[in-house]
């Protein structure tokens, strides 16, 4: 069954309603094409509302085509193990640095790699990967400094690190890991949380 196209009926009538305008024009004195119109847009409206209740026949029914979602999820799996398989290369890098230099390199690798493909997929467990290269990054060979001010410890300790580069290319590679595997959620806002 075809849809009625409600707004085409409702142009016709309101159409006809003022091209006989003057026949309708009632004769009581002072009443003129105000009333005409106040009538007919009343009419228009009574007429709208009751041809939108029956603009179909029956209502549509939604299928559900588990097929094709099953098709789907499997390709976005699919997706997921191949995007792992590519990072893992550079996190297994990362792991086998000795030196702050080795880890530096492999980081800095690593970045630029996740810069130039623009994202990393949804699904893929950044927050595992994120804590691998963490626990890597602190075994690294510490040297001990006095530590700034407003950073020094109670006992006045010395501050470790594996060395400026070592630590720049590691806040580097975390804020890239970040960036890129922001999870966008909803339809028509941008809703957007850390994956790790």
């Amino acid at each position: 069954p075809q849809p009625l196209c409600a707004s085409n009926s409702a142009h016709m009538l309101a159409a006809t309603l003022l091209l006989s305008a003057p026949a309708l024009t009632p004769s009581v004195p002072g009443a003129g094409r105000r009333a005409v119109l106040a009538g007919a847009s009343s009419i228009l409206a009574s007429k709208l509302a009751t041809s939108a209740a029956v603009a179909y026949d029956e209502i549509p029914v939604a299928t559900a085509d588990f097929a094709e979602a099953e098709k789907k999820r499997k390709a976005r799996e699919d997706l997921i193990k191949k995007e792992t398989a590519l990072l893992q290369p550079y996190v297994k890098a990362i792991e086998k640095a000795q030196s702050a230099e080795e880890f530096e390199k492999a980081a800095d690798s690593f970045a630029l790699y996740i810069i130039g493909q623009g994202k990393i997929t949804d699904g893929v467990k950044v927050k595992e990967l994120a804590s691998r290269i963490r626990a890597a990054y602190e075994t690294l060979p510490q040297f001990g400094y006095r530590c700034p001010k407003g950073e020094e410890k109670r006992d006045g300790g010395l501050c470790y690190t594996p060395g400026p580069g070592a630590e720049l290319a590691f806040q580097g590679l975390m804020k890239q890991m970040r960036k890129y595997s922001m999870i966008q959620l909803g339809d028509f806002r941008k809703v957007e949380y850390a994956a790790f």
